[in-house]
């Protein structure tokens, strides 16, 4: 409504059917009822009111346009600001990869936390003797996994 153009409204429920009732009674637009409304309804009042309000012929409008284009040497200065950007902003591929790190950042993230509390889960299931209850080390001398990290393991003498 502020810019002019009239509005083609369909009230469905609630307010809507004072609203379009209101903007009709204005003159800004048309109101038409969705249980009666037919394709022939809606070319009839919306083609023949709204789309043939135009200044002028769409002809005359074309020969204009083409005519200031050639008057102004290709009027570079209505052309779309995306033929100035370049081939990285155009792809995005710089969010592409704020996006892909990120998601790198979160997996590893995850992967570490989960690392983290299953060592401490292993360091509150070990059996006295050192081995584990899930049954993956059978050797009586090295826990699981332990032994070739020869610093890391406490209960045990350093092995060279």
């Amino acid at each position: 409504m502020y810019h002019g153009v009239p509005v083609v409204g369909v009230p469905l429920f609630g307010d809507h059917y004072d609203t379009m009732t209101r903007v009709a009674a204005k003159g800004m637009g048309i109101m038409l009822h969705w249980k009666d409304m037919t394709e022939e309804d809606l070319y009839a009042r919306l083609l023949s009111n709204i789309h043939k309000d135009q200044p002028g012929h769409p002809v005359s409008r074309a020969v204009y346009w083409i005519g200031y284009i050639l008057r102004h040497n290709g009027a570079n200065h209505l052309r779309s600001a995306v033929y100035e950007v370049s081939p990285y902003q155009y792809f995005l591929l710089d969010v592409m990869f704020a996006v892909a790190a990120a998601g790198a950042l979160m997996v590893f993230s995850l992967r570490r936390l989960v690392r983290l509390l299953r060592g401490k889960a292993e360091d509150h299931s070990r059996r006295v003797d050192g081995s584990m209850t899930n049954g993956h080390c059978h050797s009586e001398s090295i826990a699981n996994g332990r032994h070739k990290r020869n610093g890391s393991l406490k209960t045990e003498k350093k092995i060279n």
